[in-house]
């Protein structure tokens, strides 16, 4: 039984790396399932998730609205290839 129970908690770091890993593509069945089960019995982890959130939303909403978004123009980018060569 302690076996299982080890397989099946996951640490504080597997979470965090499980939060974020969500965040990017899709988690397996078991991955969300332990995940779910850490997120309920530990409340840093959970607001860890709550945070990473709402950074990312702030991010992606600042990137929308920045010249981050916009094309360079060809002879912005040749006189930056220039400068790396």
């Amino acid at each position: 039984m302690e076996k299982l129970m080890s397989r099946m908690l996951l640490s504080c770091k597997e979470a965090t790396y499980l939060v974020e890993k969500e965040m990017e593509s899709s988690l397996t069945f078991m991955e969300k399932f332990r995940l779910s089960i850490h997120l309920k019995l530990c409340k840093v982890c959970s607001a860890y998730q709550h945070q990473s959130k709402t950074i990312n939303k702030a991010v992606e909403k600042w990137t929308k609205n920045t010249i981050l978004t916009r094309k360079l123009s060809p002879k912005v980018k040749s006189k930056i290839l220039k400068e790396i060569n």
